[in-house]
């Protein structure tokens, strides 16, 4: 169904059966709660007088695990020199063409005092997006025993409505990097 721009009423006029059920109840069939299926939702303008239901989505990963890779990896990835294989989070939504994005985790424990840790997201499915510096949480500098708890809040513009998978994805200037307690969260428009 759409919504339809209702009639004009007129002084003596009476509503059909077919009017009233166009301009009057397909209308509210089309309101948010008629269109509300799931707890915890909300809605957003998807065209031009109309809404979409959207759902956030979180996965968290409690494992701390390290990774020597120096450019952005996939989480499923091979282990680099006997590190443990970093996993996720991985979450999967509905999402229109924008999403904000938020990343973090305990992130540093570098073997190289000055060396980097990042931690960013790639999107697959509907949008294809490499992960970037630009939407990374990281550290600088903190030494083989530093750690800082480090989100990013990122909104993600551009995405191709549909259904997009966000993963996250590691990376280290040079030698090993340490993450755990990993979340991320996708908040879909």
């Amino acid at each position: 169904m759409a919504w339809t721009a209702p009639m004009t009423a007129v002084t003596g006029a009476v509503y059909t059966a077919a009017q009233f059920n166009t301009f009057v109840r397909d209308n509210l069939n089309e309101t948010c709660p008629a269109k509300a299926t799931t707890s915890g939702s909300y809605f957003v303008t998807s065209g031009t007088n109309q809404i979409s239901e959207r759902i956030v989505q979180q996965q968290y990963v409690g494992q701390q695990d390290q990774t020597a890779q120096t450019s952005y990896a996939d989480p499923d990835g091979t282990p680099v020199a006997g590190n443990n294989p970093i996993n996720g989070p991985i979450v999967t939504a509905f999402t229109g063409s924008t999403a904000l994005v938020v990343v973090g985790g305990r992130i540093g424990g570098n073997t190289t005092a000055t060396a980097s840790v990042k931690m960013s997201w790639a999107v697959s499915g509907a949008s294809t997006i490499s992960a970037s510096d630009t939407w990374a949480a990281g550290a600088v500098g903190l030494g083989s025993t530093g750690f800082a708890y480090d989100s990013r809040a990122y909104l993600a513009t551009g995405l191709t409505q549909g259904l997009n998978t966000f993963t996250a994805q590691y990376s280290v200037s040079s030698a090993t990097g340490l993450f755990g307690f990993r979340s991320l969260l996708v908040m879909p428009f």
